[in-house]
């Protein structure tokens, strides 16, 4: 009964403290909430060298987005005066001059940057270096801003090798090559091969025609031998064939009787 008593005379000052429990327990799970959406929107941008997956001695400049959120107002610096072929300079790549808006989760660009043949020894002397500094959609209006600096070595892939084609490269070759035949048929540059004769026949005469040319480019003497040889052939098949009708022919009731 004494507790109830207290609780019944202090009730206003139980009352304070279940709200400041109340009002603590709420706040927490809002910073957890917060912490939650932070991690679930934060961007990471990252800047590497690659070889193109076709010709390895062309180097690309990927930008990926390989973070869980949107990259926003996306800026880089760097030496936009450096030439990496010599000829053109960084300033000519559009988006590390001008940056990027907008870079999505997973999104990347990629862009081909200088061919290694005959400039690999020269370009590994100097690693591009390039820093870049960008927005989340959640500090967009704040400025406070991610920032990283990524230091490029073209050295990296050094001796890389690949086996075969990349699928991508043998559809596009696949792709080229319908191309140019329909078109070839529409302006009757090549036409369509009609057959007028079955294709066994088509293919045995083909081959005939190919081995009389190989024959022609032999020795007379040769040449005489070999047609001794194939005529000698042709008569014992011919033979063969007489006797298997024959047979076919009597059947196994004459051989019985």
């Amino acid at each position: 009964m004494g507790i109830i008593t207290w609780l019944n005379a202090n009730d206003g000052v139980v009352i304070g403290i279940a709200t400041v429990v109340l009002v603590g327990i709420t706040g927490y799970y809002a910073y957890l909430t917060w912490r939650m959406l932070k991690a679930n929107n934060t961007p990471e941008i990252a800047i590497s060298l690659r070889p193109h997956e076709a010709y390895i001695h062309c180097v690309m400049l990927c930008i990926e987005n390989i973070g869980t959120g949107a990259a926003r107002n996306i800026k880089f610096r760097t030496d936009l005066s450096f030439k990496p072929d010599g000829e053109r300079a960084l300033e000519d790549v559009g988006f590390l001059k001008k940056g990027i808006d907008y870079l999505g989760p997973g999104q990347k660009i990629e862009h081909f940057l200088v061919s290694v043949i005959g400039k690999l020894d020269e370009l590994k002397k100097r690693p591009l270096e390039i820093g870049v500094t960008y927005a989340d959609s959640v500090k967009l209006k704040q400025k406070s801003k991610y920032e990283h600096t990524f230091r490029l070595d073209f050295g990296e892939d050094e001796g890389l090798a690949t086996i075969g084609k990349s699928p991508l490269y043998e559809i596009a070759k696949a792709t080229k090559e319908i191309q140019k035949d329909l078109h070839n048929f529409t302006t009757g540059l090549r036409k369509p091969v009609i057959f007028t004769e079955p294709f066994s026949e088509h293919r045995i005469r083909n081959h005939t025609d190919y081995l009389e040319r190989r024959l022609s480019q032999l020795p007379h003497n040769i040449q005489e031998r070999i047609l001794q040889k194939v005529d000698f052939f042709i008569d014992d098949q011919e033979r063969e064939i007489r006797e298997k009708t024959q047979d076919d022919e009597t059947g196994p009731d004459a051989n019985s009787s």
